[in-house]
């Protein structure tokens, strides 16, 4: 490829990355800002809970739909709208409203960064990267993406410091930090949609001019559905997915084992955990590369087999371990985890989908990979539940549940590698018996 071509394309890929490490901490605001929250709204945090349980089911409901429109719709202008009306919300939330409200700015960021985003995004670097180029793009989406959330996060917390001023830690002080934040990311948001309006080509919309074209079947959903279905490979990916978010669920859980099974801190689990984050763009760039160089499903099954086992080894390891080796156990299993996410979209391409209906596959494949968002806080309640007082207990177990999930995933990575490999084969032979295969004198 032409080193301007290819220029262009990373440009494109730089754009996306943006777009999408720009939208979604705003909706996970908590995550570094819960008790700012709490204090704003004046709320508390079984109802902050339900909001984002609510926002998990549209989420869900929402991965389908999100599909169909990405085949649909030019895919440049579904990202620009999803930015725009998330940073809209944004601004209302900005005005503390009443708490009430907040179901309403919730309903809007679910619908805004799942229903005409998450397949928009990922279709566009599925038709952006080459055969071989899968694992690097998709990886440097996940990567990059974390890489932007990083940089936006410590921005913020200065932003929060410095609005917030020496009253930071009264409600007036906490009221305008929230609300500086909050104006920063949206201001970002609308940055990036305007930059995006005049820089994203239009080109990569060709998805969609190809489903115009194409047979009577793809043009109906429910055909395409069907179609896509009959392929073995999606379901093999699917297993794949849920496995492999099963096993990225657990370092929302390694604060809480540092503090409990090993009386950490909360400031030195805090730090191990940043340190967690950071290595999101380590994971995703590098297992990208790996990918494309040893093989996507390949090294799938090795990230879940090696995820799986220090999850175990956290699990069993007795409280009086060296906690420096505890230490490097998470920051390892961080690091793997966050290879799994670059990489499992990856595979995609080889799922031979239909580029009319891609966007459909995603948005099927995410309905069913991303069920952990429901499935695992109900299992973590009802393990948490009958361990009673005894945390340390339950927190182990939950890591073993997530390593035998992972194995399970691994697994299925294998087949999808076995079943490629039959392909090739089955392929080669086939050229191998074609009449033209043979060369004259």
């Amino acid at each position: 490829m032409p080193k301007l071509a290819q220029s262009r394309k990373i440009f494109e890929l730089v754009l996306l990355i943006l777009a999408a490490g720009s939208i979604y901490p705003l909706v996970y605001l908590r995550q570094n800002f819960e008790k700012t929250i709490l204090i704003a709204f004046d709320m508390n945090q079984a109802e902050l809970a339900n909001l984002y349980s609510m926002l998990g089911i549209i989420f869900v409901i929402g991965y389908l739909p999100s599909g169909w429109l990405a085949d649909r719709f030019p895919v440049k202008f579904l990202i620009i709208f999803s930015l725009l009306v998330t940073a809209g919300a944004g601004l209302w939330y900005a005005q503390v409203p009443d708490k009430s409200s907040l179901v309403y700015i919730y309903l809007i960021w679910g619908f805004a960064t799942v229903f005409t985003f998450w397949s928009a995004i990922l279709k566009t670097v599925n038709l952006l990267a080459d055969a071989k180029e899968e694992g690097r793009y998709f990886g440097a989406l996940d990567g990059g993406r974390g890489l932007v959330e990083a940089i936006l996060a410590s921005a913020a917390i200065g932003v929060f410091a410095f609005a917030a001023g020496p009253g930071s830690a009264d409600a007036v002080g906490t009221r305008a930090g929230f609300q500086a934040v909050v104006y920063m990311y949206c201001i970002t948001i609308i940055v990036i949609a305007v930059g995006l309006l005049f820089l994203m080509p239009s080109g990569l919309d060709k998805g969609n001019k190809a489903g115009a074209h194409s047979g009577g079947d793809l043009k109906s959903t429910l055909a395409a559905i069907a179609k896509i279905l009959k392929i073995r490979e999606v379901w093999v990916m699917i297993v794949i997915v849920f496995c492999g978010y099963t096993l990225f669920w657990g370092h929302y859980y390694f604060s809480g084992f540092l503090n409990v099974n090993h009386g950490v801190s909360q400031v030195s689990a805090g730090v191990v955990t940043v340190i967690v984050l950071w290595m999101r763009p380590i994971g995703g760039f590098g297992g990208g590369f790996l990918a494309d160089k040893f093989g996507r499903s390949r090294v799938l099954a090795v990230s879940m087999v090696l995820t799986a086992a220090m999850m175990m080894a956290l699990a069993l390891l007795p409280g009086g371990s060296p906690i420096g080796l505890i230490y490097v156990l998470i920051v390892a299993a961080g690091l793997v985890m966050y290879v799994i996410r670059g990489v499992y979209w990856s595979i995609l391409d080889e799922c031979r989908v239909p580029v009319a209906v891609t966007g459909i596959a995603i948005g099927l494949i995410s309905f069913f990979g991303y069920l952990p968002d429901i499935f695992l806080p109900q299992i973590s309640s009802v393990i948490y539940t009958n361990f009673g007082d005894n945390v340390g207990g339950a927190n182990s177990v939950y890591f073993v549940v997530t390593a035998v999930v992972g194995l399970i995933g691994a697994g299925a990575a294998m087949y999808f590698t076995l079943l490629m490999r039959r392909r090739a084969a089955a392929e080669a032979l086939k050229e191998n018996a074609s009449p033209d295969s043979v060369v004259g004198a």
